[in-house]
């Protein structure tokens, strides 16, 4: 019992009236999952201890109150927020049990809703005695004119309870893989001085020792394109040294060799004070061309590294001509069907250890590159280098 607005002494309106409850309000509907870039990580690594996520229950509908809402708002549907898990640029969603392909995300901001929040219990009103009786009437009347002994009748329906109680969320296994969004990709084998030439040409860390496989995780480095600020940057990936057999998962290749699937550059670094250099360059190339042939017709850049040491640094111009040789022969012998490999857009003589050659190398790259890099833009990564899970 309220008090009428429109009365008026002397008028014919009530001053007291019954204002009844308004209509049941549907429930909030669950919180659904969604993953989204965050430029700020460059890894998997806080998703480790957490193997399972579950988002916040949504409501059902009350079947017995009203909404304590206007009228004009009792129906509306309420949504819980969404439980929002950020992941680095390059990662790639899939379902655990069939491997389907959900997302590949890429690009800061970008997201995905991988599991939906179930819906909310519609706003139902509880059925009265009155409404009982009045099916169970209906349902005597059919079965008795339809002859049927009875013995049993229906005496509530009970189809409100499931209405009101809403339906459950979807409940999904995911595959969650990396993929490094970089320009340039720097391969080569164990202890070739990758690490130290990306450490050289940018301001990355990585950590770098005098025995092989010092490198277990990929290393990111960003440098300037050119004098001027805003031409952008090249990000630079270093890889895991490959050896023989890595495409068939020897060593820790396959696992990384699948990111240079964004890589717009090859740079091969050469250690040109083994025996055999041009050897070296082909034995990567061949391993390269056995995991994925398209690996091999991208733009590439040789670098002789370790020119400062002295069984290499007076053999420079015959170790280069050697590798241009080995290019050539390579690309005469490619099989029919897969993509003709390109030869190096340059052979570079350098030394990360004594810095000579690295603005030859820049300058080698620049021109490979579109300007400003997307890679860049995609990936945002400080130019610390940390490294990739």
């Amino acid at each position: 019992m309220v008090d009428n607005f429109k009365y008026r002494p002397g008028g014919n309106m009530p001053k007291k009236i019954w204002l009844g409850n308004s209509d049941p309000a549907d429930g909030f509907e669950g919180s659904s999952i969604v993953l989204y870039v965050d430029s700020a990580l460059d890894s998997l690594l806080h998703l480790h201890e957490r193997s399972k996520w579950t988002a916040p229950n949504g409501a059902p509908g009350d079947p017995t109150k009203g909404s304590d809402r206007p009228k004009t708002q009792a129906k509306r549907s309420w949504t819980t927020a969404p439980t929002r898990i950020p992941v680095p640029p390059g990662t790639v969603v899939k379902r655990k049990r069939g491997g389907a392909l959900i997302a590949d995300l890429t690009h800061p901001g970008e997201s995905v809703v991988v599991a939906r929040g179930g819906k909310g219990g519609m706003g139902v009103t509880r059925p009265t005695r009155e409404d009982n009786a009045r099916l169970q009437t209906r349902k005597r009347r059919f079965l008795t004119e339809a002859d049927t002994a009875v013995s049993e009748y229906i005496v509530e329906d009970d189809n409100w309870k499931a209405e009101a109680g809403g339906a459950h969320g979807e409940e999904v296994s995911l595959h969650l893989m990396l993929r490094v969004v970089a320009d340039v990709g720097i391969v080569g084998f164990p202890n070739a001085g990758k690490s130290s030439l990306l450490a050289a040409i940018t301001r990355a860390s990585p950590e770098v020792a005098p025995y092989p496989f010092t490198t277990v995780t990929p290393n990111l480095g960003v440098t300037q394109i050119g004098n001027n600020a805003e031409a952008g940057r090249m990000v630079l990936a270093d890889l895991p040294g490959l050896i023989e057999g890595a495409h068939q998962g020897r060593g820790l290749g396959r696992m990384f060799l699948r990111h240079l699937r964004r890589t717009r550059i090859i740079l091969h670094v050469v250690d040109a004070a083994t025996d055999d250099p041009a050897t070296d360059y082909w034995a990567v190339r061949e391993e390269l061309r056995m995991y994925n042939p398209e690996y091999c017709a991208r733009p590439h850049i040789v670098a002789l590294n370790k020119m400062d040491l002295q069984e290499a640094a007076h053999l420079q111009a015959e170790i280069a001509a050697e590798v241009l040789t080995m290019a050539h022969r390579i690309q005469n012998d490619s099989p029919e069907g897969n993509p003709q490999p390109s030869l190096p857009a340059a052979v570079v003589c350098v030394s990360a250890q004594a810095g000579t050659g690295l603005d030859d190398l820049h300058a080698a790259l620049e021109p490979l590159l579109p300007v400003p890099s997307t890679a860049t833009r995609a990936s945002a990564s400080s130019s610390t280098g940390d490294g990739w899970g």
